[in-house]
């Protein structure tokens, strides 16, 4: 959505500050690196050529990468703008105000006007939808509040479950293939089978907990991630098939090649040893360690679930003497326009059309309806100083865990140079004088070495990731609270006319057509806790706002319906008046004829003589004309 301004606060605040300082000091600290990289190229360059370009290539991936991480950082603490129009609305806005943004937040409005009346006159939330999946379902039963989060925080714990899952089953399969391997079920090939396997399920569970700290996609915010056995399944089938596999493949090189299986694991001895068992620790005690501050901030966030769905609700008749049309115009000008937040607009979710259906002899039948949202106000979570302080812990060690890796890098880096200088210095030209025994020893002993470099540094960056996600997740949440009132007005009227002032002597007198109404409003109010999840840059605060809690609003709901009621009570049926020149003609007029009307050299005592004869004379006639019609019936 554009920026627009107002001068008036919405108390729309900068979540990303810390976050933003934190990675930017990361960012500066890996750039820095990069440049001293970049700085030693330099000096070596002169001396070896390969040397410098092998620092060069590490230095510019470090350097790129910590400025993207610097400019991210700094961008991050810089000022949040936001303008009249935020947050997302909940649906298509139709205020006229809002024509030009309206259409540019369609694309990431969570509902429409139909769902709307649904959860107000349904008492219904559509927004927690039901886990897809066996393992969605099974964490959904372990931890119930969990169906009541915002979809990201739903996605990032069933990642989360899945990656334990996941690793769970790949060491019960591990243990398995153990079992079977030495023991001897898997005959000769079993103890070599056994080491690459246990390599490949290194690289497996580094895998799994990279991918865990990946960022929350955008497109997850408006919907739950599917959670099934699919994934579990090809874990075991891997598991089961993997060693099959390799025995099958170093069966057939013994084959080709006729090497026995003892030459074969003579060569597997000659290897420098990988230490799976080191790094299936440090994977187990980083995934409990990151597990458990993470658990800790999601039981924190759960308790602050209240998924109340409740309205406040008006259906009354009322009988009244008003144009159906004057109940809308004074419901969507006054009313609803007073309710206004800091003299925004109201959000209009469904647009005021009244239709009425006009009949015979001024009689007719009227109807109308709207959805109406009052612009929603920040409030704040209240979470607690524990939450703010495992949060913020969360993001420190993800940056350190960053850090880590990127010192790793470095090494790396020389690690790579010892590799290119002992190729250099002993002149192997050809892959077979590789492996020879004179040269095999220490090269892949170089070769570990910057292999561990990598997987410790993949190790550590796949963590920091996955903490620095989750952290800037629960400082991304902000919270709404605005009151969405739906109003639905049914009835009938009928015309008449009305005239005052025609006595025998007055000249001035006014004629109304007067309608009268049968009114059947239907009015729902409830105060609605909404949640978004912001962002830095453009677009900040253009994502989908979902409905997490509806609450009562009796005291809102009666002063609507006392505003609607006094001006139903204070209309004016009669038309009067009110201009003072008016009321001087007025006067000027009856003065004229109460002197037309008078007698000359007539008393008021001879005036009244006259007038009492005149109702004798009356009298006597009406009397006559009685006794000839009793005659007329008697005959």
């Amino acid at each position: 959505m554009a920026f627009d301004y107002g001068s008036i606060d919405l108390g729309l605040k900068n979540p990303f500050k810390k976050q933003g300082t934190i990675t930017a000091i990361r960012g500066l600290i890996q750039t820095l690196l990069g440049l001293y990289l970049l700085v030693s190229a330099a000096g070596i360059v002169k001396d070896d050529v390969g040397q410098g370009w092998i620092l060069v290539a590490f230095g510019i991936t470090l350097l790129v990468g910590g400025l993207r991480v610097l400019g991210g950082g700094i961008y991050a603490t810089m000022r949040y703008f936001v303008g009249r129009n935020h947050p997302t609305s909940l649906a298509h806005n139709f205020s006229k105000s809002e024509k030009s943004t309206a259409q540019e937040e369609d694309g990431y409005v969570a509902y429409d006007g139909n769902a709307l009346e649904e959860m107000l006159v349904g008492r219904k939330n559509s927004t927690f939808l039901e886990p897809i999946g066996f393992l969605a379902r099974l964490l959904h039963t372990l931890v119930p509040k969990l169906l009541f989060m915002p979809f990201p925080i739903r996605n990032v714990s069933q990642t989360l479950f899945a990656a334990w899952v996941k690793t769970l089953v790949a060491l019960i399969a591990y243990g398995f293939v153990a079992f079977v391997s030495l023991a001897g079920f898997a005959g000769d090939v079993g103890d070599q089978v056994f080491p690459i396997y246990s390599v490949l399920l290194t690289l497996y569970l580094l895998i799994i907990w990279r991918n865990a700290g990946k960022p929350i996609a955008r497109n997850a915010e408006r919907g739950i991630e599917a959670l099934g056995t699919g994934d579990l399944v090809k874990v075991i089938v891997f598991s089961l098939l993997l060693p099959v596999v390799i025995g099958l493949i170093l069966n057939w090189l013994a084959n080709s090649t006729h090497l026995n299986s003892e030459k074969i694991s003579q060569w597997f001895a000659t290897l420098p040893s990988f230490n799976a068992g080191y790094y299936l620790f440090g994977i187990f005690i980083l995934a409990i360690l990151s597990t458990a501050l993470i658990w800790f901030m999601l039981k924190l966030r759960l308790n602050h679930v209240t998924p109340s769905v409740e309205v406040s609700e008006l259906r009354e008749n009322w009988q009244e003497s008003v144009h159906p049309n004057e109940i809308f115009i004074n419901l969507d000008n006054l009313v609803m326009a007073n309710r206004r937040y800091k003299e925004v607009p109201n959000r209009i979710y469904r647009e005021l059309e009244p239709k009425l259906n006009e009949q015979v002899d001024g009689k007719g039948e009227f109807k109308g309806e709207m959805i109406q949202e009052i612009q929603p106000k920040v409030l704040d979570m209240k979470l607690g100083k524990s939450f703010d302080l495992a949060r913020l812990l969360a993001l420190i060690s993800g940056n350190v865990f960053y850090l880590v890796a990127i010192a790793l890098t470095l090494f790396l880096a020389y690690s790579v140079v010892d590799i290119y200088s002992f190729i250099k210095t002993t002149h192997i030209t050809s892959l077979k004088e590789t492996f020879s025994d004179k040269y095999f020893n220490d090269f892949s002993n170089l070769v570990m070495t910057a292999i561990h470099f990598f997987l410790i540094a993949y190790l550590f960056k796949s963590f920091g990731q996955l903490l620095a996600t989750v952290a800037r997740l629960f400082f991304a949440e902000i919270q709404f609270e605005s009151l969405l009132v739906y109003f639905k007005c049914e009835g009938t009227f009928t015309e008449s006319k009305i005239s005052t002032g025609t006595g025998i002597h007055d000249s001035t007198r006014s004629e109304n057509t007067l309608v009268r109404s049968s009114i059947t409003p239907w009015v729902i109010v409830s105060r609605i806790v909404t949640s978004t999840f912001a962002d830095t840059g453009m677009k900040n605060l253009e994502h989908a706002r979902v409905i997490l809690e509806m609450h009562k609003a009796d005291n809102e709901l009666l002063s609507i319906k006392n505003d609607l009621v006094k001006f139903l009570k204070d209309r004016e049926s009669i038309a009067s008046i009110t201009s003072e020149r008016d009321l001087g003609n007025a006067s000027q007029i009856h003065q004229l004829n109460e002197q037309t009307r008078a007698v000359p050299m007539a008393t008021s005592d001879k005036l009244l003589k006259q007038d009492e004869e005149a109702a004798g004379y009356l009298q006597q006639e009406q009397s006559l004309n009685n006794d000839d019609n009793n005659d007329s019936e008697k005959n």
